[in-house]
C-alpha cells in the first residue's frame, strides 16, 4: 500500500511534487527543562501551480508584495491528522515556493512573551479612600484574585520611622479592618495571573494544576505597597524577575515540577503535574514493527538536585534555613548530578504567632525605597484565622520545603527521581504507523500517551524524528522507564 502525506493550509492541500519527503521532528516537552520544543520539519520545496499560488498570494510574481504571515497547516498521513502547526514561505526559488513548519510555541504570547509582569496591564480597579475597608481577600465568580494576609517584616521601612508601624505590613484588626500605619501589599493568585494572561494573550490554561484545590489557594509574594492610593494597578504588585514565557518554565522546575502543553490550533495550555505524566501505564506495543538492534545508551547525571533561588534581600535567608536547603540524592557510585533549579521559593514561619516573617525592605515612596525589588516567592492563603489574614508555606499535604513532612521531593519529584536513577537512554527505529503518531502528539493530548512496548521492555518516548510519507521508519530517541 501506497504511503500518503497531505498538506492543507487553512484546509486547502498543497500541490506537492512527486516523491516529496521530509522529516517532521517532535518533542516531549515532560524531559525538557529550561525550554519548551514544538514540532518543527526543516525546509523543502512545493511547486508553483494554481492552489500554491493562490495560497502564497503570488509571491513569485515581482509585483506582488506580500506580507509576511504564518499559515495555519493540517499535516495528513494516510488519513490521520499528525500535527498542527504553521507554514512559513521562506522564499522563492527557480523551481518553486520554499517553505518550512513548526508549532510557532515561540510566539505563542505574541508581543508579551518576554515582557516582565510588572509590566503588563492586567487592569486596575478603584480602592477605598479608607485603606482600612479594603476587603481581606477578593473573588471572581468564586475563584480568588488576591488577598491581604499578615506578613512579618520589622525592616519594611528599613531605619526609618513610620508612625505607626508596628513591624507588620497588611496588619489587620478584626472589626475594624487594615491598620492605619501598616503598609498595605495585595498579594495576586497565581492561577488568577494565569488566567488573565490567557485573556491578554488569547489562550486558555487547564489540566490538572489549575484544578488542584491546593495550588488554587497560591499567592505571589509582593513587597509594592499602595501607599495610601486609591487606584489599584495588578502589575505593580507581581514579581518584575518573570515574564509570561519564564513563569511558564518555572512552573516546570521545583517546586512543583508542572509541564506546560500547548496545543496551537485551540488555543489551550494544558497544565500538568510531571509526576502524574509518568505515571500514565504503557499501551502502544511496537515491538514487531521495531528493528531488532536496540543499543542501549548510558546517563551519568542520574542524581537529581532540587534547589531554588532564594531572595537574598530577605535578612532571612543570608544563612540558608535548614527547612530551605536543596535536596541531593544520596551518593552511588560515579553518578553525578542533574541540577533542577528553580525560580520560586517562599517565606520562613514565625513559630509564636503562625505568620510569615520575613527582613526585606519593602517597595514604597513614603521612605524613598521605589528602587527596591522583590524575587518570585509563593504562599498558602488560608483565609481568616483567628482574627487575622493569614498564609503559609504549606496546605493540607503540602509544604514547601524538600525536607521534612509533606515535602515538595516525596510530592512532585519522587517518581522522576526512582525514574531517572535506573533510566538509559536508546534510539529505535520503528516502523510507526499515522495513527500512532497521532497518538503520540505530546502537545495536543496533554502528555496522555508517551510510551512504547518493544520486546518486554517500557520506554518513554523523549523525541521523534518521523519520515513522511510513512514507508520509513522513524526514529525515536527513548529513555527506559
Amino acid at each position: 500500500m501506497n504511503k500518503r502525506i497531505d498538506i492543507l493550509i487553512d484546509g486547502t492541500p498543497l500541490d506537492l511534487f512527486p516523491g516529496t519527503s521530509f522529516t517532521l521532528e517532535r518533542f516531549n516537552p515532560v524531559f525538557d527543562f529550561g525550554t519548551v520544543q514544538g514540532s518543527k520539519v526543516y525546509r523543502f520545496t512545493v511547486p508553483f501551480s494554481p492552489t500554491n499560488n493562490r495560497i502564497f498570494k503570488y509571491a513569485a510574481d515581482p509585483q506582488s508584495v506580500g506580507d509576511p504571515q504564518n499559515y495555519y497547516t493540517e499535516k495528513i498521513a494516510d488519513g490521520d491528522t499528525i500535527e498542527r502547526g504553521f507554514t512559513y514561505l521562506e522564499k522563492v526559488t527557480a523551481s518553486g515556493y520554499e517553505i518550512s513548519f513548526s508549532s510557532n510555541l515561540g510566539n505563542f504570547f505574541g508581543d508579551y512573551q518576554d515582557v516582565p509582569l510588572n509590566l503588563i496591564p492586567f487592569g486596575s480597579e478603584a480602592l477605598p479612600v479608607n485603606h482600612a475597608t479594603i476587603p481581606v481577600e477578593k473573588l471572581e465568580g468564586g475563584k480568588l484574585v488576591y488577598a491581604l494576609p499578615t506578613i512579618l517584616n520589622s525592616q519594611f521601612y528599613s531605619t526609618s520611622t513610620v508612625p505607626g508601624f508596628t513591624g507588620k505590613v497588611n496588619e489587620y484588626v478584626s472589626g475594624t479592618g487594615y491598620k492605619t500605619g501598616s503598609p498595605k501589599t495585595p498579594m495576586f493568585s497565581l492561577h488568577w495571573v494565569l488566567r488573565k494572561l490567557g485573556e491578554i494573550c488569547g489562550f486558555r490554561v487547564q489540566g490538572e494544576f489549575m484544578d488542584d484545590p491546593a495550588a488554587q489557594r497560591l499567592l505571589l509574594y509582593n513587597t509594592f505597597a499602595l501607599d495610601g492610593s486609591t487606584i489599584l494597578d495588578y502589575r505593580n504588585h507581581l514579581p518584575s524577575d518573570l515574564t509570561v514565557r519564564t513563569l511558564f518554565l518555572a512552573l516546570k522546575l521545583p517546586p512543583f515540577g508542572v509541564t506546560s502543553f500547548f496545543d496551537v490550533q485551540r488555543r489551550v495550555i494544558t497544565m500538568h503535574y510531571t509526576e502524574s505524566r509518568l505515571a500514565i501505564p504503557t499501551v502502544m506495543d511496537v515491538t514487531e514493527r521495531t528493528i531488532p538492534l536496540i543499543l542501549p545508551g548510558n546517563i551519568l547525571d542520574r542524581r537529581i538536585e532540587l534547589d531554588w533561588e532564594l531572595d537574598g534581600d530577605d535578612g532571612l535567608m543570608k544563612t540558608v534555613p535548614p527547612e530551605f536547603e536543596k535536596y541531593t540524592s544520596e551518593v552511588y557510585n560515579d553518578e553525578t548530578l542533574f541540577t533542577l533549579k528553580g525560580k520560586f521559593s517562599t517565606l520562613k514561619m514565625d513559630t509564636g504567632t503562625g505568620l510569615p516573617i520575613t527582613e526585606q525592605n519593602g517597595i514604597t515612596s513614603l521612605t524613598g525605597q521605589m528602587e527596591k525589588k522583590f524575587k518570585p516567592r509563593l504562599l498558602y492563603w488560608h483565609g481568616l484565622i483567628a482574627g487575622a489574614p493569614t498564609a503559609k508555606n504549606e496546605y493540607g499535604t503540602t509544604r514547601l520545603s524538600f525536607h521534612g513532612s509533606n515535602n515538595l521531593r516525596d510530592k512532585f519529584w519522587k517518581r522522576y527521581e526512582i525514574f531517572r536513577g535506573s533510566t538509559f537512554p536508546a534510539p529505535p527505529s520503528v516502523q510507526l504507523n499515522s495513527s500512532e503518531l497521532a497518538r503520540l502528539d505530546f502537545h495536543r493530548h496533554g502528555g496522555n500517551e508517551m510510551a512504547v512496548h518493544i520486546r518486554g521492555v517500557d520506554y518513554f518516548v523523549q523525541s521523534i524524528k518521523a519520515n513522511l510519507p510513512l514507508s520509513n521508519v522513524s526514529q525515536l530517541e527513548v529513555l527506559k522507564r
